[in-house]
């Protein structure tokens, strides 16, 4: 069976930042962390015994065993070695397209016109947001705006949808319900004034007062329509009148039906 080789203890580059060496216990990567050594510190001097010095491949014996495992002769503080132009700022750019998210959404509401464009930025400003993660991860800087941005972009995406969804979904918009309940006021009211004036007039259609009449369902007060309702008169007989729509405000004409 062939044996699985560890590397020793030391400092070897940083498998998540290529820009910084990471400390290898000889069993798992630890927490400490050190700015990548340039060649003049690495190569300055000769090698003493027990000290080997290497870059590329063979990074894996780049330590000195007796000294201390957690420093080295290029070692700086690590919160020293991020300077101002290396922080996150990947985290600033999701805040800001986050931003841009909800303002599109707002500015499509101000002109009443529902897009699916604000979408757009909160999409991508989710997708940013996983470099983001990570750079904050491996810096320790710009965790709380990344979240922000998080935030802000799944805002922006969930209220592009909404006026969506009913289209989405099939689902009738509040502007239909509206539309259909007026239609179904507007004809339940028109019924009623015509089947009034038809007993009214039974008098002097039929002869006789009418206890009731009934008109068809879908009788609707538009102009021209026609349609035949039906007259119960006082001794029980039933009679049909044929009823025309004169104009859109509901008045109508009517005459006994053959």
């Amino acid at each position: 069976m062939t044996d699985i080789i560890t590397p020793q203890a030391g400092w070897y580059p940083d498998p998540t930042d290529s820009r910084a060496y990471r400390w290898w216990s000889g069993g798992a990567w630890t927490d400490h962390l050190t700015a990548a050594p340039s060649a003049e510190s690495v190569w300055s001097g000769s090698a003493t015994a027990g000290q080997a010095v290497a870059v590329g491949a063979d990074a894996f014996t780049f330590t000195d065993q007796s000294a201390n495992p957690f420093t080295s002769s290029y070692e700086e503080p690590w919160g020293n070695t991020i300077r101002p132009a290396e922080r996150n700022r990947t985290g600033l750019v999701v805040a800001v397209i986050g931003l841009l998210s909800v303002a599109g959404y707002l500015g499509s509401m101000a002109v009443g016109y529902s897009t699916i464009f604000p979408l757009i930025p909160a999409v991508l400003g989710l997708i940013v947001a996983v470099p983001a993660f990570r750079r904050s991860r491996i810096t320790g800087d710009g965790l709380g705006i990344s979240l922000l941005g998080v935030v802000l972009s799944g805002v922006g995406g969930v209220l592009s949808i909404l006026p969506l969804l009913p289209m989405i979904l099939g689902i009738p918009s509040a502007t239909d319900v509206t539309k259909t309940t007026n239609l179904i006021t507007n004809t339940v009211g028109f019924h009623v004034k015509v089947q009034n004036q038809l007993v009214a007039r039974a008098q002097k259609d039929f002869g006789q007062t009418a206890t009731a009449a009934a008109c068809p369902a879908d009788a609707l007060p538009q102009t021209g329509s026609t349609f035949t309702c039906t007259e119960t008169l006082a001794d029980g007989t039933e009679k049909a009148l044929t009823v025309t729509v004169t104009d859109n405000s509901g008045t109508v004409t009517w005459t006994p039906a053959a």
